[in-house]
C-alpha cells in the first residue's frame, strides 16, 4: 500500500514538473490551477554573462515596431508583427509566414491549443490559424475597438475583451465567448450603466465560473457558456488594466488597479464572490502607477509598477498581504510586466532560492532579474541583459523555454532570445585596428547634426540644421500621431520641408558617413515635436 502510493505521489510529481517545464502556449500560461508563470527551467542568473543567442528584427532600423507576446511549442516560435504571423525555428530563422486578415494593435496577447492559434487582431476580433497547415480556419465577428485582453480557452470556448479608447482613462468594451470549432459567438457582456473596456485584463475560470474584469473596476463571475452573471462586485472606481491570478495554496484570485491597490478575492463553488480584501502594494509611495499581472510563488506575490518616479517589483505575502519590501528599478521605467518566476533553483537549504525576471518600459529595453527567497526582506533588482543596438522601451513579458532562454521583444519590433552567452550575438563590431595609425585612416564615426530649427508655415513646416562635416549625410526620421517613424536621406541639404496636418509631427536626426564600403552613423538628436 505504501509503495503504491508512493508511486501516485511520483507521479503527480512528474505531471507537474511536466506541466511547469512546458511551452508557453499562452500569456503567462494561466490555466486556473496555479502556477501562471513560474518556470522550473534553469534561466540565465550570472549577470555578467547575460546577453543574446540571437535576434530577430522585425521591423526597418530606426522605426518603432510591436511584436506579440511569442508563443513557445515544442520545434516552433510563433509571434505576430503588423499583419505577419512568423513562424521560427530555435535558432531565429524564419520557417514559414502568413498575412493575417488585419494589424494587431499595441498589445497582442495570442493563445494556443492543439494546432489552433488564436490571434486578437485590430478591429476587435480573432482569427484562428491552424499551425499545421497555416492556413485560416475562421475570423469571429468583429466587436469593434482593439483587442488588447489576454485570452482563456476551456473544453472548446474562447473568452476574451474588446476595447474601445474615448481617451487616456475613458473606454467602453465587449467581453465575449466564442465557439472555437467556428467562431461563433457564443454570449457577449456589455454593462451600458458602467462602461468600461478590458485593456490588457481578461477572464479566467476558477470553479466552473468565469471570472472577469477590466476599467469598469467590476469584477463579474460569469456562466462558462450562457448569458447568466452569478454575482458580480465594485472593486475599485478606476480601472483594472492587469490580468488576475489564481493562486492553489490560499484558493484565492489575485488582480491590482491602476493605482497600485491589490485585491484577494474568495470565491464559493457557485461562482459567488465571497470576501475581498485590499491593500496598497507600495504602502509608502505618494503616488503608484501599475498594470502588471501578479505572479505567486510559495505564497509571495510578485508585482511591478511604477512608484515616485522609479520602476519597482514589489513582494507581499499572498495570505496575509503583508507587504515585504520592493527592489527599485530604472528611474521612469515602470515594470509592465508580469514577473516571470524560475523556480529552477530551489531547494530546502536555499529557502526555496528563485530568480525574477521582468523588463521595463524605457529605453534601452532591458532584462532584469531579482533573487528572492522565503526569508527574505530586502533585494535588489539587477540588469541581466542590455540591447547594445536595439533600444527602445518595453512593455513585453518575458517567456521562457525549456532550456531555460528567455524571450522578450521591445518597441523596436526586435525578438531578443536571452541565455548566458562568452559573448551577446548583438554586441558591436569591435574596431579593426588600422596598419597605420595616423589620424587620417582612424575611422570616427560622425558628430550627429545640431542647432536644429523649425518654422511654421500655413501648410509645412521648414526643419534647418547644421552638419560638422559637409561630407556626411542627414537622415530625418519623421513620425506622425502614433504611427511609424519614415526616414529620409538628405545627402548635401541643411533643409527640409515637412507638410502639415492635423496629426501630431515628431521628428529626429542623425547623421552618416561611408568609410570603406561601410556606412557610420551618429547618434540620434533629441525628439522633437513640431
Amino acid at each position: 500500500m505504501n509503495q503504491m502510493k508512493q508511486k501516485c505521489i511520483l507521479a503527480l510529481l512528474l505531471i507537474s514538473a511536466t506541466y511547469l517545464l512546458c511551452a508557453f502556449s499562452t500569456f503567462r500560461m494561466e490555466d486556473g490551477k496555479g502556477h501562471a508563470n513560474v518556470v522550473t527551467a534553469s534561466t540565465p542568473i550570472d549577470t555578467t554573462k547575460g546577453g543574446t543567442i540571437w535576434t530577430r528584427s522585425f521591423s526597418n532600423v530606426g522605426t518603432t515596431s510591436c511584436n506579440s507576446i511569442p508563443i513557445l511549442t515544442e520545434n516552433s516560435i510563433y509571434i505576430v508583427n503588423n499583419n505577419q504571423l512568423y513562424e521560427l525555428d530555435f535558432l531565429g530563422n524564419i520557417k514559414r509566414q502568413l498575412t493575417l486578415s488585419a494589424k494587431m494593435n499595441s498589445i497582442s496577447n495570442l493563445l494556443l491549443h492543439e494546432d489552433s492559434l488564436y490571434i486578437p487582431l485590430s478591429g476587435g476580433f480573432i482569427e484562428c490559424i491552424n499551425i499545421s497547415t497555416m492556413t485560416s480556419q475562421w475570423k469571429s465577428e468583429v466587436f469593434g475597438g482593439q483587442s488588447l485582453s489576454t485570452l482563456f480557452y476551456h473544453e472548446g470556448y474562447l473568452y476574451g475583451g474588446s476595447t474601445t479608447i474615448k481617451n487616456t482613462n475613458d473606454t467602453t468594451g465587449i467581453f465575449y465567448c466564442l465557439n472555437t470549432s467556428d467562431g461563433s459567438t457564443q454570449w457577449t457582456y456589455q454593462d451600458e450603466n458602467n462602461p468600461g473596456g478590458y485593456y490588457w485584463s481578461g477572464g479566467i475560470i476558477c470553479k466552473n465560473a468565469l471570472y472577469f474584469t477590466g476599467d469598469s473596476g467590476i469584477l463579474i463571475s460569469h456562466s462558462l457558456t450562457t448569458d447568466d452573471i452569478y454575482s458580480s462586485h465594485k472593486l475599485t472606481e478606476e480601472p483594472i488594466r492587469a490580468g488576475i491570478t489564481y493562486d492553489a495554496k490560499t484558493d484565492a484570485l489575485y488582480t491590482v488597479s491602476q493605482s497600485g491597490t491589490l485585491y484577494k478575492i474568495k470565491t464559493s463553488d457557485q461562482g459567488m464572490i465571497e470576501t475581498v480584501t485590499s491593500t496598497s502594494i507600495m504602502p509608502n509611495a505618494s503616488f503608484v502607477h501599475c498594470t502588471s499581472t501578479p505572479t505567486i510563488y510559495n505564497e509571495r506575490i510578485y508585482i511591478g509598477c511604477l512608484a515616485d518616479k522609479y520602476g519597482h517589483l514589489c513582494v507581499l505575502n499572498a495570505d496575509t498581504l503583508s507587504y515585504i519590501y520592493s527592489a527599485k528599478g530604472s528611474q521612469y521605467g515602470e515594470i509592465k510586466s508580469s514577473p516571470l518566476v524560475s523556480s529552477g533553483y530551489a531547494s530546502e537549504n536555499n529557502h526555496h532560492q528563485v530568480y525574477i525576471y521582468v523588463s521595463a518600459n524605457c529605453p534601452p529595453g532591458s532584462v532584469f532579474v531579482l533573487s528572492d527567497n522565503e526569508t527574505s526582506t530586502t533585494g535588489t533588482l539587477k540588469t541581466l541583459y542590455t540591447p547594445a543596438k536595439a533600444k527602445q522601451y518595453c512593455m513585453s513579458s518575458i517567456v521562457c523555454g525549456t532550456d531555460g532562454t528567455l524571450y522578450y521583444s521591445n518597441d523596436t519590433g526586435t525578438l531578443f532570445a536571452v541565455n548566458e552567452v562568452a559573448v551577446s550575438s548583438d554586441k558591436p563590431t569591435e574596431a579593426i585596428p588600422q596598419t597605420n595609425s595616423s589620424s587620417k585612416n582612424t575611422i570616427k564615426k560622425p558628430k550627429r547634426p545640431v542647432q536644429i530649427k523649425y518654422k511654421k508655415k500655413k501648410k509645412k513646416y521648414i526643419v534647418t540644421w547644421k552638419k560638422k562635416n559637409k561630407k556626411n549625410q542627414t537622415i530625418i526620421y519623421i513620425k506622425r500621431g502614433t504611427g511609424k517613424w519614415k526616414k529620409t536621406i538628405i545627402k548635401k541639404k541643411q533643409r527640409f520641408v515637412i507638410k502639415r496636418t492635423k496629426k501630431k509631427i515628431r521628428i529626429r536626426l542623425r547623421c552618416r558617413i561611408k568609410k570603406n564600403k561601410c556606412w557610420y552613423y551618429s547618434s540620434y538628436t533629441r525628439i522633437i515635436k513640431l
